[in-house]
């Protein structure tokens, strides 16, 4: 797996705590999500660690091709388990569009977002969270190669990236403030495809 275990252990608690965490036994492998997230690990890779993470808060794992959901104050709810939302392995297979990860982060009193741009087209900037960015980590690979991505099957569709054995897709964001567009429109000015590794 690819991500940073504190960050994902926090996204894991902050779904609980307000949205909802979704927990599936689906596409061959462990599927946990949050409202912006989600991650799917193959069946054998997932470490023992993130199984404990969703334990602490579901109580239990969902038995294979069950989904469960997971909030705070709430009971336990069993989900539509078929949901191409979240198999990630065929939305990588479905995904045109390549982005580029500028080292452009705009930090403001309350956030942090983080500019991509599509590659080969310097014109097209889209943003994202910071906070989403952050949690890939390739400290944590293990055994595994560095994933592809981030791809998306549309301008406007989430991002992934994707490896053998684990995948992570997330929302780029879907409105920016006054400031932040004028770095998008900057942005523009530059191919950051020629100065920064498409990974």
């Amino acid at each position: 797996m690819f991500l940073n275990k504190t960050r994902l252990k926090a996204m894991i608690k902050s779904a609980y705590k307000w949205e909802g965490l979704f927990v599936g036994r689906i596409y061959g492998g462990l599927v946990v999500a949050g409202g912006s997230w989600v991650t799917w690990t193959e069946d054998g890779y997932v470490p023992n660690w993130l199984k404990a993470a969703v334990m602490e808060h579901t109580g239990e794992l969902p038995g294979p091709e069950t989904a469960i959901l997971a909030k705070k104050n709430e009971p336990v709810q069993y989900e539509v388990a078929d949901c191409p939302a979240y198999n990630l392995p065929q939305m990588r297979k479905e995904c045109t569009q390549a982005w580029t990860v500028t080292p452009v982060v705009s930090r403001g009193q309350y956030s942090e977002i983080r500019f991509l741009q599509k590659t080969g087209h310097p014109d097209l900037i889209k943003a994202m969270a910071e906070s989403f960015y952050g949690v890939i980590d390739f400290s944590e690979l293990g055994e595994e190669s560095r994933p592809s991505g981030p791809a998306s099957v549309s301008e406007n569709g989430c991002l992934v990236w994707k490896n053998e054995h684990s995948a992570y897709a997330c929302l780029p964001l879907d409105g920016v403030g006054d400031g932040d567009r004028r770095i998008m429109d900057a942005l523009k000015t530059v191919d950051f495809g020629k100065f920064v590794e498409v990974i």
